[in-house]
């Protein structure tokens, strides 16, 4: 957690700074406030002059530095919660896609949104004041026992009492801060769910019941945020009290020194100023640390996530494939599920058409996803060209292949943001895809034609445009092999056939299509059509 604070070193060295000099600025003030009092006792107005003209200066210049400080730890702050939004989300996005489906997409939101806020207001506001705070403590109690070691001893014997109460209280934190995300995560994915399903719920007149899910959420998570509110506030409450407690303790005792004579008066009220820097750190330090142990398991699920590397599928080898795709004796389940390959056996030859057939539950998109390796725990072997796929850069694999799946993501953003995903194509490229694909053929009606908003995952787009996009996607790119799985079931018949026979006429394409069905006109067009059953080839 510290490397946030490491990347950000000159702005904390300036904080560093700014804070000492804020620091000596509350002891040297109580001093003169001490020299002034006494002056005026003492009827000394020559120095009692002296000492206010000191005084102003040192209002002039604790707003100067005060204000500079806020500045840098606002800045400080603001950098340290972009830095860890920054890595946490390529942590999420370089799960890979099996690891990454084993949690909703709200929860990763929440995590990006509710827990860096949890963190950076329970970790990077806490070490600041520890930091400022821990020099206060120092400065004052060297200013106090110069004066009069006894009552600075006093005032550190006392202050172990302001530890007691949130010792006990840190616990229950721990807890409501877990509960808090938890929640926070819980009302996250309710919302998600209820904009994803908006159609459904207005199709069949469900509001009041998908309504009743988000409020149950909304209400449990306003419960928890109550409770946390409440042991932060006896947190906060209990280390007042102890410390107002103390500071009345060494007020009677530095009073009774006065009385007797000493001290003086303007010592007195030097103790009660610097005992009030004193124990204000003292106070901070017992929130804080509370703070910062409860806030401990959000930190390392957090750092869990950006520190992942993705262990599987860690191959080397760069992928190729001139010759042929094997895969020999496949076997393969999910987690706690029954077999979904049994012994599977394919070929597929550089530049072949193939169709793979079989009904729902059968296997065909488990294969793809262990073709285009998403999963490494399978048994057998799939080979590109000889090496098998767990050696292969996985990275580099996805470059030589794609998938177009029955439904296709675009992003809000143009036509040609779509197709190129912000990587850079010369423009005769973009053309070559934009015709391959038939995209042009819908360009013309399109307003500001690729330069057209698509709108959110393709609002604005028919299902048979949307394919298009995802074709020109791939085809631009120049891969090697292309998997339809069930990519046209979603456009009707008409348009699937015409995107289907313009793939099939590209020679040096490879084609893998899975579908439920093969259209009786294009059955003859594919060279080999496979059905597969109970997660084997059994029909060549």
């Amino acid at each position: 957690m510290f490397r946030y604070i490491k990347r950000q070193y000159a702005l904390v060295l300036a904080a560093l700074g700014i804070s000492i000099v804020r620091s000596i600025i509350g002891p040297v003030s109580a001093v003169l406030e001490k020299n002034m009092i006494d002056s005026i006792i003492q009827g000394n107005m020559e120095e009692f002059r002296s000492v206010l003209l000191f005084v102003a200066l040192m209002v002039l210049a604790a707003g100067a530095v005060c204000y500079a400080g806020a500045l840098t730890e606002s800045r400080f702050k603001n950098r340290f919660m972009m830095d860890m939004r920054n890595d946490l989300y390529d942590g999420i996005m370089r799960k890979g896609i099996a690891e990454f489906q084993e949690q909703d997409t709200a929860e990763y939101i929440s995590m990006v949104n509710n827990d860096v806020n949890t963190v950076t207001a329970n970790f990077s506001n806490p070490i600041w004041s520890l930091v400022s705070m821990g020099i206060s403590i120092l400065l004052s109690l060297a200013v106090m026992a110069a004066y009069s070691p006894l009552l600075a001893g006093i005032a550190v014997l006392c202050s172990f009492f302001s530890f007691l109460v949130p010792k006990v209280i840190t616990k229950h934190l721990k807890k409501c801060l877990a509960e808090k995300t938890m929640c926070e995560s819980a009302l996250s994915v309710q919302l998600k769910e209820a904009l994803n399903g908006h159609d459904v719920v207005s199709a069949y007149g469900v509001l009041p019941r998908i309504r009743h899910r988000f409020r149950e959420a909304n209400e449990t998570l306003a419960d928890s945020l109550y409770r946390f509110a409440v042991w932060v506030s006896a947190l906060e409450n209990s280390s007042l009290i102890t410390g107002k407690a103390i500071k009345a303790v060494t007020f009677l005792i530095a009073g009774g020194m006065a009385v007797r004579g000493q001290i003086s008066v303007g010592t007195v009220l030097l103790f009660e100023s610097l005992y009030g820097f004193f124990s204000g750190g003292i106070m901070a330090f017992s929130q804080c640390v509370p703070l910062l142990a409860g806030c401990r398991p959000i930190i390392d699920r957090l750092m869990a996530v950006i520190d992942d590397r993705n262990d599987t599928m860690k191959g080397t080898e760069t992928p190729s494939f001139s010759r042929k795709i094997q895969v020999t004796d496949l076997y393969f389940r999910y987690k706690c599920a029954c077999p979904v390959l049994t012994g599977l056996q394919l070929t597929i030859r550089k530049g072949e058409k193939l169709a793979l057939t079989g009904a729902s539950g059968c296997g065909k998109s488990t294969l793809v996803k262990l073709l285009s390796g998403n999963y490494d725990s399978y048994q057998g072997e799939i080979r590109y060209d000889g090496v098998e796929l767990r050696q292969l850069d996985i990275e580099k694999l996805h470059k030589m292949m794609a998938v177009i799946h029955q439904k296709t993501f675009l992003f809000n953003d143009t036509i040609r943001y779509n197709i190129c995903l912000g990587e850079t194509f010369s423009e005769d490229a973009f053309r070559n895809a934009l015709r391959m694909s038939g995209v042009n053929k819908f360009l013309p009606s399109i307003p500001d034609g690729a330069e057209g908003i698509c709108g959110e995952d393709g609002a604005n787009l028919s299902g048979g445009q949307k394919q298009r996009i995802a074709l020109a996607r791939a085809l631009i790119r120049g891969i090697d092999l292309l998997v339809l799985d069930e990519g046209v079931s979603a456009v009707d018949v008409e348009t699937a056939n015409e995107i289907e026979q313009e793939l099939l006429d590209m020679e040096n394409l490879t084609l893998l299509a899975i579908t439920h069905r093969i259209k009786d006109g294009l059955l003859t067009c594919y060279d080999r059509v496979l059905y597969m059953e109970d997660g084997k080839i059994v029909e060549r």
